[in-house]
């Protein structure tokens, strides 16, 4: 005869706390429970209320104030009778709150009784997703926030300007709109377009969800490659004058910003002011990938600059841009973020110090930028932090270029690889990016992102033995099942 027994919440919790004592006995959840909160917790409370479809009033679930417990720290106590929530900030009680949700999700509404003691191993942990590629519904972006923010995620990096797009308004420059956010499909004869942009109050409300899921939200504005729907929309900004398109075709494009041209630093000032002034949080990523200098070797205004600022070739050229956007950044009262290549040709004139490098084309960008003290944010597209590559081998595969396994994920960590104690500390942490190049629409971005970003966020908070993760994946299969998610269920490794 088999017995079964309710499971654990140390068997159902994923990512698992730094500390779980499972208890005796279950707590019976259901919508006419009453929630009440400590006057810190106010405002988690009420989100508690919506997502959890209580009501306010009565303590069965007790939100209560432990100043102790700083930063996302939290403890919760599950009994029979009562959830108590403690901590001592509003963004440690929404953590708490998001382990419940969890096990509410996983437990069929019989929460397992427990202990538990929490906090979180890396500051950034982080999604990226690709708008400009494709565009995604803000109903959609806010899906996939939730979801993040459930699993402890807490910065969504919103990439909005490519070359096949420009999707964010700017004043004074409505071009980009009009003309950089729509592109001319080329599998089709007949000059059909495809594109659209956000709107500030479409921002500004993808923005407060996220905020009320304790997410940050950082912008992407290309800077100076990736630049065909701004040159498309502004063809003076580039070194030849065009004619430009916003592009439909994949990959790196010759035509970039003109680095000589002073009317092109006008508009990124203008745009970066624009962008700071919409977005609330600390940080402005500025790209800096995949800037060929083809053009800039035989621009005569490159050329001049490259004389004038007494600079050595082209890629010092880039160095030199990449300071003085990071100038316009630090001007809107923000922090520069650039992919690894702001690295290249600064030997001599350095960077910005408070300059964040996001390593992605490996470790080494990232481990060369702790030796110069810089920050890093470590995503490295051969050790499982992209999303658009294939889960296996598999020629039916859906996906992008490479393989990303499920175990490759499970085996990351943003130290692997750096030996030196000292340069541990410049490593806030990691992010899942998803480009979209051959993902169209919201069910092959969540195929494509689930469970693998799910395990991303254990590695960030509370990582285990991998054997153990891969083990629990089944966990991830009934959250993504709950959470009316199409996900991946096919091999790990």
């Amino acid at each position: 005869m088999v017995i079964n027994h309710p499971q654990k919440a140390s068997e159902l919790l994923f990512p698992l706390p730094q500390t779980v004592e499972d208890l005796p006995g279950t707590f019976r959840f259901h919508t006419g429970l009453c929630i009440a909160t400590a006057p810190l917790f106010q405002s988690v409370g009420l989100f508690a209320c919506e997502v959890l479809g209580c009501k306010a009033g009565g303590e069965d679930i007790l939100f209560k104030e432990n100043r102790e417990l700083q930063g996302e720290a939290y403890e919760m106590k599950i009994s029979k009778q009562q959830v108590v929530i403690k901590s001592g900030t509003t963004e440690g009680a929404f953590r708490g709150l998001s382990t419940l949700r969890r096990l509410i999700l996983s437990a069929q509404n019989q929460i397992p009784c427990c202990r538990i003691q929490d906090y979180p191993l890396y500051e950034w942990r982080g999604l990226m997703i690709d708008c400009s590629r494709h565009y995604f519904t803000p109903a959609f972006l806010k899906k996939l926030i939730d979801i993040a923010s459930l699993f402890h995620l807490n910065r969504f990096h919103w990439h909005l300007t490519d070359d096949q797009g420009w999707r964010i308004p700017i004043d004074g420059w409505e071009k980009l709109t009009s003309t950089g956010s729509k592109r001319t499909l080329l599998q089709h004869t007949d000059n059909r377009s495809y594109g659209q942009a956000y709107s500030r109050q479409e921002i500004q409300d993808i923005q407060a969800y996220a905020h009320m899921r304790h997410m940050m939200v950082i912008p992407e504005i290309e800077t100076p490659g990736h630049a065909s729907a701004a040159l498309a929309s502004y063809p003076q900004l580039g070194c030849t004058g065009g004619p430009y398109e916003t592009q439909d075709r994949w990959g790196i494009f010759e035509d970039v910003l003109c680095s000589g041209n002073d009317e092109v630093l006008t508009f990124l000032g203008d745009v970066i002011a624009q962008v700071a002034s919409l977005f609330t949080d600390p940080y402005i990523h500025i790209g800096g990938d995949e800037c060929p200098h083809t053009r800039w070797e035989t621009c005569p205004k490159c050329q001049k600059r490259i004389q004038d600022q007494g600079l050595g070739d082209a890629k010092e050229l880039q160095s030199w841009m990449t300071s003085k956007i990071c100038a316009m950044v630090h001007d809107a009262g923000k922090r520069p973020i650039g992919w690894d290549e702001v690295l290249e040709g600064t030997q001599t004139m350095g960077l910005p110090q408070d300059l964040i490098v996001m390593s992605w084309r490996g470790v080494a960008g990232g481990i060369e930028a702790t030796k110069r003290g810089h920050q890093v944010i470590m995503c490295p597209k051969t050790e499982g932090c992209y999303f658009d590559y294939k889960h296996t081998d598999d020629p039916e595969e859906f996906g992008n270029l490479g393989i990303s396994r499920i175990s490759e994920v499970a085996n990351f960590s943003p130290l692997k690889d750096i030996h030196d104690e000292v340069a541990k500390p410049y490593i806030l942490g990691s992010q899942g990016n998803l480009w979209t190049e051959k993902i169209t629409c919201g069910s092959q971005a969540e195929y494509m992102l689930f469970p693998r970003l799910m395990v991303l966020a254990e590695r960030l908070w509370n990582p285990q033995e991998s054997d153990q993760t891969l083990q629990r994946i089944e966990i991830l299969h009934t959250l993504c099942d709950a959470l009316s998610l199409n996900c991946y269920k096919g091999p790990l490794s």
